[in-house]
């Protein structure tokens, strides 16, 4: 089976389809794009769509693709930020329950259920 690279990038009113580095088609609609590649690909070898491999690269405006890359960089911080906060707040639960507090006692000073309370303080030692 054949690998062919398929990039397309939107024009005026179409989204023109390079083929292994040429323009060879169009499509309407993004969706349209692998298709279209694959019926291109099938008349020029004589072959089923079916039969070639795609590595299909949609191009996007540079201000799009920074967006993107901005909401991926703060995702990550976000989930960086989380994991800190449940090793603090674990921490946090140990400290009080080496002070001597019960589990059902830290629940509600963390806004927790007792239950998570426990695997808080379970977690931290």
């Amino acid at each position: 089976m054949s690998t062919h690279h398929v990039r397309a990038e939107r024009g005026a009113r179409y989204w023109v389809v390079w083929i292994d580095g040429q323009p060879m088609t169009q499509a309407k609609r993004q969706r349209d794009i692998e298709p279209m590649a694959r019926d291109w690909l099938a008349a020029l070898h004589e072959r089923d769509p079916d039969s070639f491999e795609l590595e299909v690269e949609v191009v996007m405006p540079a201000s799009a693709r920074e967006h993107l890359d901005r909401a991926k960089a703060l995702r990550e911080a976000a989930e960086r930020a989380r994991s800190e906060a449940t090793r603090e707040t674990a921490a946090a639960a140990l400290a009080l329950h080496e002070a001597g507090l019960t589990v059902r006692e830290i629940g509600p000073l963390l806004e927790v259920s007792h239950q998570r309370a426990q695997q808080l303080v379970a977690a931290a030692r």
